[in-house]
């Protein structure tokens, strides 16, 4: 007497993972993974058995709600993650409207046991989701994820000047791609003996930049770029503000320019 060894799911499917399921398999779950969802807390719950990517569709005529996509490792507790919409490339938790949405978003669940779209706040109307996962990768090309946001600060004579980067969402950090500070001298000055100082927030390290202290003519412009594109700076704490901060300074007007993106 033979016996064959097959490894099944938590609904009893013959995991067949391997195989091509669409010509060689059948998948069964009393679940659908498309539904309407029209009341807070309704949602749209996905297994997931080793897959890499998720895809999340969302068809609405009208609605006024948030939804909220959400990752499960125990199958209980439920916590935030990023999704990317592939037009906009733009990356959050949630996705908010008081009107039409039609649109696509994706999601990397890997070592996830479960993901979820949830409605997180509700008032009125409906959205159709439709989910679905793959274990292929999703956007492995070389492609570098690009600088969609800029922050400029501009002070006055003897200001200092604050460039803020806004708390970007919950689980969500800022990735700094260009630092671009000009230091404009409005009055003729001595040389200082130390430089001045430019500090930060939310970084790793707190880094401190060091610029010109020399004799200034007037309308001379002191020029300081950082452009970490290759390796981004990552804040250190999500969802929190970074700063740069040059300091009150005479007879100089500061200028940032801040190039960055949002990430988990």
């Amino acid at each position: 007497m033979t016996f064959d060894a097959k490894l099944l799911d938590a609904r009893a499917n013959e995991y067949r993972g391997w195989i091509d399921q669409l010509t060689n398999a059948t998948i069964t779950d009393a679940r659908t993974i498309s539904a309407t969802l029209a009341a807070l807390n309704a949602e749209v719950i996905m297994d997931l058995n080793g897959e890499a990517v998720a895809s999340f569709d969302l068809r609405s005529a009208a609605m006024n709600l948030t939804l909220s996509w959400e990752a499960t490792v125990d199958g209980t507790n439920y916590f935030a993650i990023p999704v990317i919409n592939n037009l906009t490339e733009a990356i959050d938790t949630t996705f908010s409207s008081a009107t039409t949405a039609n649109l696509t978003l994706m999601a990397v669940v890997s070592a996830y046991r479960r993901v979820r779209v949830r409605v997180s706040a509700f008032t009125s109307g409906t959205v159709t989701v439709s989910a679905r996962a793959s274990r292929a990768d999703y956007a492995i090309y070389a492609k570098p994820i690009p600088t969609r946001l800029w922050i400029t600060a501009t002070g006055v004579s003897g200001a200092a000047v604050t460039a803020t980067l806004p708390a970007p969402g919950v689980g969500v950090f800022h990735y700094i791609t260009k630092i671009h500070l000009v230091q404009f001298v409005v009055a003729a000055r001595t040389a200082a003996a130390t430089p001045v100082l430019v500090t930060t927030t939310n970084i790793s390290g707190s880094p401190i930049y060091s610029c010109d202290a020399t004799v200034g003519a007037i309308g001379q412009i002191f020029i300081y770029d950082v452009a970490p594109s290759d390796f981004p700076m990552k804040s250190a704490i999500s969802n929190t503000a970074t700063t740069f901060v040059a300091p009150a300074t005479p007879s100089v007007i500061w200028r940032w320019n801040i190039g960055y993106y949002n990430g988990a």
